[in-house]
Order: C-alpha cells, then structure tokens, then sequence
C-alpha cells in the first residue's frame, strides 16, 4: 500500500464521460501499452492502492502504477488514480518512488514540462545512464498526454 504523502501530483486529466463509468484503470493501461508498444518503450503494471488520512478516517483508493519492467525500484513510478464527480472523472497522475541516479535533481514533473509531445523511444548504448533515464521519462510523458477520454 502506498501512503499519499509519498507521491507528488503531475496534473490531473480531466474526462467528461456518462457517470464517468468510461474511465477505468483497464483502459488507461491498454492506451498507455498500445503507445509504448509502437514507440518500443519498455513499460509494466501492478495494481496498488493508496491511503490517506488517519485513525478511524482512513481512505483507501484503488491505483495504477507504471513503472519500467527492469527498474522498478530504481526509478520513478508513476501512480494513477480516478476520482470521480457527477460527470466528470478525474485522472490524477502522480510520481512515487525514487530515482537513485537523479537523487531529487530531476523529476516527472521536469520531465513533463521537457516533453514535446513526442516519444523519444528507447536510450541508445552510446547513452549515459542518466541521459537515458530522463529520455524513459520524457518518453512516458508523451506517451501519457495520449490519454484522452
């Protein structure tokens, strides 16, 4: 279980949909494998929940966690979670985790503001590790401004 106090918002994707029943863990993994997958960008899931609060006002939420399949622990991940409101669901996109090579100098949130809208695709060997460490999250932050509703 992840605490909410360990993750750092990226910013919210706002989905108007009926009830808002169309936005779902499920499809927001399919998008972001179908992308990957062209682009050849490594990437895997795990289901995961966040808590928040505490005593007797404990808030468990369902998420989605992307992280890279050989790196899970050593780079940042990504948390998804869904809020929902009337019409509208909330995709809330949040870093969790650590980098070991960035060590707090670089971020998702820098790595959002990089992006160009384009996926970079895979480092290259001529790469240094941290060069290509920020190109995987440039890549996903493309990858994630895919994200429509």
């Amino acid at each position: 279980m992840i605490d909410i106090s360990e993750l750092k918002e990226i910013h919210p994707v706002v989905c108007y949909s009926p009830k808002g029943d169309t936005v779902t863990f499920d499809a927001i993994k399919s998008l972001i494998n179908k992308t990957a997958k062209v682009h050849g960008i490594s990437i895997a899931f795990d289901y995961d929940e966040v808590s928040s609060g505490d005593g007797d006002s404990v808030i468990i939420e369902d998420c989605l966690v992307v992280f890279h399949p050989n790196h899970r622990d050593d780079f940042y991940n990504i948390v998804f979670r869904i809020r929902r409101e009337d019409d509208k669901a909330f995709i809330i996109k949040s870093e969790y985790g650590k980098s070991v090579l960035l060590e707090n100098t670089y971020s998702l949130i820098d790595a959002n503001e990089d992006v160009e809208n384009k996926v970079s695709g895979e480092a290259t060997p001529d790469m240094n590790l941290l060069e290509a460490e920020k190109m995987y999250y440039r890549s996903l932050m493309a990858i994630f401004k895919y994200i429509k509703c």
